[in-house]
């Protein structure tokens, strides 16, 4: 519907204009935190924008930091920690269950916190790397390889041919425009904001952020020069990370927020289609990978068999 806006995920805004959605990461209002009283920055489970939390009610010190009530950091990457009313609990990251066949026990691969399944044949060496029997592993973004029986198979993600960039791919044709590729015929189509007339209260002085299309009404005094953009008093924006800054009076301070308490469901599957493809679903995304085959040497040919997705190779 014509100017619905939605967020498909908590720091991604999405309005409707016609049939043509644009998207943009939200700008966070400044809560106005009081820090002379210990409040902290503190982002909810599954929001984008800090808010402010009191950090001398119920709050924790663990490690020579404070933190607030019902905040939720990691020590370490196979553990994390909650404050709960002045105290802190922390456990091990929890891992789905496992059930291994008879032909195969438990392992923790390197760098992992969660048990996997292993084959119990011979292992695999791989640019300096030992993978068990039935280990897989992603050397980078588009493969996956897989240890079987002390050989390594690598197989690539399969990509849908596409006549542009990639559908739905957005992009600024300058501060007010904002183009959108739907891949009709490889054209793209742009959407042009209309601003509104703008009227400030007294303090206030109309302004073009930098990036911004429209006029806005921010303090007349107090701006602060922060990487070579002009922030006016009050602003908050997101450094790096979870670090968020503000604008006061002319001077720029960066604190850390917390991360508010969230748990997360499983939702991976996996399955193998009649193409020799396997596809996993994972965070609402299906990929799928293509078997790599090995090159048949020279003086024999490459027969394909029914069932089988590489070639045999057979003397001529």
């Amino acid at each position: 519907m014509n100017n619905t806006s939605w967020r498909p995920q908590s720091c991604q805004e999405c309005t409707c204009y016609g049939d043509l959605a644009i998207c943009s990461p939200p700008r966070c209002p400044n809560p106005q935190c009081d820090f002379q009283r210990a409040e902290r920055l503190r982002i909810p489970a599954n929001k984008c924008c800090p808010e402010c939390v009191s950090s001398s009610q119920g709050s924790c010190q663990h490690e020579g930091v404070t933190y607030a009530h019902d905040s939720q950091w990691s020590p370490s990457p196979c553990s994390s920690c909650v404050c709960s009313g002045g105290i802190v609990s922390c456990s091990a990251r929890p891992c789905p269950p496992l059930n291994c066949p008879g032909d195969q026990s438990p392992f923790i691969p390197a760098g992992e916190c969660c048990p996997k399944c292993g084959r119990n044949g011979e292992s695999c060496s791989w640019q300096g790397s030992v993978y068990r029997d039935g280990e897989e592993w992603k050397p980078s973004l588009c493969s996956r390889c897989v240890c079987s029986s002390g050989e390594v198979h690598c197989s690539v993600a399969e990509c849908q041919q596409v006549a542009c960039k990639p559908h739905g791919e957005q992009w600024q044709k300058n501060a007010c425009t904002t183009c959108v590729c739907v891949c009709d015929r490889g054209q793209s189509r742009c959407h042009t904001h209309t601003c509104r007339p703008v009227t400030c209260d007294k303090g206030h002085t109309k302004v073009k952020r930098a990036g911004q299309c429209c006029d806005e009404c921010a303090a007349a005094k107090g701006s602060c020069l922060y990487e070579g953009a002009v922030r006016y008093h009050g602003d908050m924006w997101n450094g790096t990370g979870c670090e968020f800054c503000t604008c006061n009076r002319g001077q720029v301070v960066c604190r850390r927020a917390e991360c508010g308490r969230v748990e997360c469901p499983q939702d991976l599957a996996r399955w193998t289609d009649r193409d020799c493809r396997e596809c996993e679903c994972h965070d609402a995304q299906v990929t799928c990978y293509l078997h790599s085959c090995p090159t048949c040497p020279p003086g024999t040919l490459a027969v394909t068999q029914e069932g089988r997705c590489c070639p045999e190779c057979r003397q001529d």
